[in-house]
């Protein structure tokens, strides 16, 4: 078993400087391959702690039981080192989405180069998790979210990865710019999960994933089967357009959380209200038009009329 890190893109920068995306790379045997790519919005810290979390799984295997890997494990915890330097959700200079950019070109702009280059490091993997963390307004539960185009393939992936929901969403055309659908187009496995909120760490959000991608690989073959592993705590529910409900903002004000996230709730259950720093009313209550799990919550107080304010997911079954 080796570790190695590498650089898999670099360019000049106007002042002497390079811009490098580096990945660190554990090598056992001539098993599968599996990435994590973390930090392709600057805003979103989550995924880069799972990074760290894995890496030190990976470091004291190496020095227990380094005959266990029997694959490669590769880790990408700052696909946008720019926008993570400057806590900027974009590209900063070129105010362009990375994940926005995929497949990318190599003959393009920054963004689109970068994107080329991660697409080209990443061709061949058995599996890809892409982690981001909302961002700074919302703060969501630990979740998979799959374009029903790759469902089939997916969703019995998610199902192993110790997260608590799975929503399946419609195609759309931005989507097809995300790492994630130019992955799978080419036949390349990539889940996105999303869980915590922009600018933070939620330690128990992180360990509860790191403990489901560690499964994962053992069911992929990376690692052997005779590595004991924390048991899986979380089996996800599955929502999709049609039990998925949006509860946006009635009227602008400061935005007062009445309810808990990941909370069971009851048709007509109070989440929070909307009031005036001016005067003392209350302005717009927000309540559950379903019974269901309360899995997005708004985080950043200040709204404007039409701001995202919670999801709920109408329960179908099962339990959390």
């Amino acid at each position: 078993m080796t570790q190695t890190t590498e650089t898999i893109f670099s360019l000049a920068m106007p002042y002497r400087e390079t811009l490098d995306i580096r990945r660190t790379v554990y090598t056992g045997g001539n098993g599968p391959r599996v990435a994590v790519t973390a930090g392709i919005h600057g805003d979103e810290l989550e995924g880069l702690y799972v990074c760290h979390r894995l890496a030190a799984w990976l470091d004291e295997l190496q020095h227990s039981n380094p005959q266990h890997l029997l694959g490669q494990v590769e880790l990408y915890p700052a696909l946008n080192p720019l926008g993570l330097d400057t806590l900027t959700r974009s590209v900063p200079v070129f105010d362009s989405d990375l994940n926005r950019s995929f497949p990318g070109s190599q003959q393009g702009d920054l963004p689109k180069r970068l994107a080329a280059a991660v697409m080209t490091a990443l061709d061949g993997a058995s599996l890809v998790v892409d982690i981001h963390a909302s961002n700074i307004y919302l703060r969501e539960i630990p979740q998979v979210r799959i374009n029903s185009e790759f469902s089939d393939l997916l969703v019995p992936l998610a199902e192993q990865a110790n997260l608590d929901l799975i929503w399946i969403h419609g195609a759309a055309t931005v989507l097809e710019a995300t790492i994630a659908h130019s992955l799978n187009s080419r036949n390349v496995p990539c889940l996105v999960v999303e869980m915590g909120v922009g600018m933070r760490l939620t330690p128990d959000y992180c360990e509860q994933l790191t403990v489901g991608l560690l499964h994962l690989w053992q069911e992929l073959g990376v690692l052997a089967p005779e590595v004991v592993l924390p048991p899986l705590t979380h089996h996800p529910l599955v929502a999709d357009d049609s039990n998925v409900h949006y509860l946006n903002a009635q009227t602008s004000g400061l935005f007062v959380p009445a309810t808990a996230h990941w909370t069971d709730l009851r048709r007509g259950e109070l989440l929070g209200t909307i009031v005036s720093p001016f005067h003392g009313a209350v302005l717009s209550e927000v309540r559950s038009p379903v019974d269901g799990i309360l899995f997005t919550l708004r985080e950043y107080p200040l709204v404007y009329e039409g701001s995202l304010m919670a999801r709920v997911m109408a329960r179908k079954g099962g339990a959390r």
